[in-house]
């Protein structure tokens, strides 16, 4: 429609337009007309233009945070620029070694802009959000210009179809995870056992009444597996999927609590050749389905709140930023599925207007086989408190004190556990 629009236009304005030269050299208009035409086509031109875009918003914003921290491992150095210097990973906290001395970093890598618009159609609401910070991908490095690349962060496409349900197609959080129960740490990603993860997907969401609303989403499949080529501590990731990730979820309130129940149904597999420890070689071409489930929500509590999560199943790069794998391959090359469990309670209490904190505990296991090779994950946790003051709505100072633990199976150099503290301080403006 808009192209027409712009045909019509020009064939009504433009011949005029280029005219007006020689009419001008001509004389044959005066100085009052050729100024009363120059407005009329000024007018013309702006209300094409707003006819033309009158039916879409755009919004712009985003948010500038510098993070401060001081961390320390018990269980030997910390990795050169290893990522678990800008966030709490709980799978690379080092174990075996002596306790290294604190370690002190600054960066502002996490900082985010997003761009969304909204246009009002004939078969209803189409929304867009883009959004990227420029955390992981740096290309720079401390001794002078500090760069980072920007990386996608969400970017999808949302019609709402009628005013109970709408169809989104793009990357955003998955929705297994309700993002609604992450509690309000300064740590970027928060919780060990927390459900964390962003990727490709296509979701359809149906609004219940009453604040309910039920979600169905095919999403993009991985595979996390310990043994193959990889070694069975280590363990290794595979993009051999034949069927995609399939979740189901229902958000539901009851008085002050708002909460979501969550399945996702997974296929495992993988496709390696590899020797196993029987020095037999293998071909391993094998899947297996597996599944999780989630319980998260948040209870107001007056201006306090109390936020959980708890998640259950083959849950793999799923919980706690893949802290554990999906299961084994055997050395048969079947796929033997690992169990997991955890989940995290938050706190949040309002000690004034402007001052708040969350206290923050949170857990996970994974059930592994007794013959589950030294130094292979089995248990995580972690702690969080922090202080938060906020002398207008959009700027926020705070600092937060982190305890992590990493458990093990066997011992590393006779240790079967390493820790880490930190104490992070951040500035975040929201514009």
């Amino acid at each position: 429609m808009q192209s027409n629009k712009k045909r019509t236009f020009a064939s009504r304005y433009l011949p005029a337009l280029a005219a007006l030269p020689l009419a001008v050299a001509a004389g044959s208009v005066s100085a009052e007309s050729l100024e009363q035409r120059v407005q009329r086509l000024e007018a013309a031109l702006a209300e094409s233009t707003a006819q033309a875009s009158s039916n879409t918003s755009f919004k712009f914003g985003g948010y500038i945070k510098l993070d401060a921290m001081a961390s320390q491992y018990s269980g030997g150095e910390r990795a050169l620029a290893a990522v678990g210097d800008d966030f709490l990973v709980p799978s690379v906290i080092p174990i075996g070694g002596e306790s290294g001395d604190a370690n002190f970093d600054m960066q502002a890598t996490y900082s985010r802009i997003w761009f969304k618009t909204a246009t009002q159609t004939d078969a209803g609401t189409i929304s867009t959000h883009v959004e990227m910070d420029f955390g992981v991908n740096q290309i720079g490095d401390e001794r002078l210009s500090n760069s980072a690349v920007s990386r996608i962060r969400h970017a999808f496409v949302s019609w709402q179809y009628d005013k109970d349900s709408s169809f989104l197609a793009g990357q955003t959080w998955g929705t297994f995870f309700n993002v609604a129960s992450l509690p309000e740490t300064l740590d970027f990603v928060g919780p060990v056992a927390t459900v964390f993860e962003r990727q490709a997907q296509l979701r359809w969401t149906h609004g219940m009444g009453n604040g309910s609303s039920l979600m169905v989403a095919v999403e993009n499949p991985s595979t996390g597996l310990y043994g193959g080529t990889s070694g069975a501590a280590g363990g290794g990731d595979f993009d051999n999927n034949s069927l995609p990730d399939v979740v189901v979820r229902y958000n539901g309130k009851s008085g002050d609590l708002s909460y979501s129940v969550a399945t996702v149904l997974r296929e495992i597999a993988y496709k390696e050749n590899f020797t196993n420890n029987l020095a037999q070689p293998i071909e391993g071409d094998e899947s297996e389905i597996g599944y999780g489930v989630s319980f998260s929500g948040k209870w107001q509590l007056g201006q306090d709140d109390l936020k959980f999560q708890l998640n259950a199943g083959n849950l793999g790069r799923y919980l706690g930023l893949q802290s554990f794998r999906d299961g084994y391959i055997e050395s048969n090359g079947d796929i033997d599925l690992l169990d997991t469990v955890g989940g995290f309670i938050a706190y949040r209490h309002f000690w004034a207007p402007k001052w708040r904190s969350s206290f923050v505990l949170s857990a996970s296991e994974a059930d592994q086989p007794s013959n589950a090779p030294a130094g292979t994950p089995s248990a995580y946790r972690s702690a969080h408190a922090n202080l938060l003051y906020s002398p207008v709505k959009a700027l926020t100072l705070g600092a937060e004190l982190i305890h992590g633990e990493k458990h093990i199976e066997g011992s590393i150099n006779g240790d079967d556990s390493g820790e880490l503290d930190r104490l992070q301080f951040s500035v975040k403006y929201v514009f």
